[in-house]
């Protein structure tokens, strides 16, 4: 299937006009120092570099985890699940149990916490996940999970600085919607499709809007339907523009 630059670009077969950048924190309650590397649309780095600023002067060491991630990346983590290679959350976060057999229904349960490749918002370089390691209990390892930010747990509180302070340098949580008047918890962001929460993902507005703006849901089917990862043959059978609306939050 032959794409134009913009189409490789929107479905990360394509890191054009991303930088690189190297990304450091020192050690924290048994945690080793480290430093590693990602890429990012330069302004939404800016961007982030300006939170994280902010956020260390109120005490929180505020890193991304990731970044940019390419189609194959995000291809290696679903085809990964569908095998049974990495594990299946549940809707509360649990290893699922029994995986369903079907190839569709696993498809299904996978498209809660993953994205389909190409139709990930990571491909844009616009968005973020991010932690705080200062605030990780010793041997913690970080879960990426939204019972790391209910009250009582470690990252609580940088979760309310962040819903206080995150539109103040243009960034949203696409994955984790206010709540809603007159309710006492907050809903998944898509129910027919159950896509869960996530707290820790952050996504630079302005950066993220002309790639939204530009993208077509139906290069990405075809360009899935015509590649050979495992769970391809089921791409098909739950596409829909709710399915996409649900994992891009355009």
């Amino acid at each position: 299937m032959e794409l134009t630059p913009l189409q490789q670009r929107y479905l990360g077969l394509s890191s054009e006009g991303l930088g690189t950048y190297e990304v450091r924190f020192s050690s924290y309650q048994g945690h080793q120092e480290g430093f590693y590397h990602v890429q990012a649309l330069p302004r939404a780095w800016e961007a982030l570099d300006e939170l994280c600023n902010d956020a260390a002067r109120a005490g929180y060491v505020l890193v991304p985890c990731s970044a940019f991630r390419s189609f194959e990346r995000q291809a290696q983590i679903v085809s990964a699940k569908f095998q049974g290679l990495r594990p299946i959350l549940d809707a509360h976060e649990q290893p699922l149990n029994p995986i369903p057999e079907d190839g569709g229904e696993r498809l299904r349960a996978i498209l809660r916490f993953s994205a389909l490749p190409g139709c990930s918002r990571h491909h844009w370089g616009a968005d973020f996940d991010i932690f705080a390691p200062n605030l990780l209990p010793e041997k913690q390892s970080l879960q990426l999970t939204a019972k790391e930010y209910e009250q009582g747990s470690y990252f609580y509180e940088l979760g309310q600085y962040l819903r206080a302070n995150l539109s103040r340098f243009g960034f949203v949580r696409p994955y984790c919607p206010t709540k809603a008047k007159n309710s006492s918890s907050s809903e998944p962001v898509s129910k027919k499709w159950e896509v869960g929460l996530e707290p820790w993902h952050i996504s630079h507005l302005e950066s993220a809007q002309p790639w939204a703006e530009a993208y077509e849901p139906e290069v990405a089917l075809e360009y899935l339907k015509q590649s050979d990862l495992p769970f391809a043959p089921y791409v098909e059978q739950l596409w829909s523009e709710d399915l996409v609306q649900a994992l891009l939050r355009r």
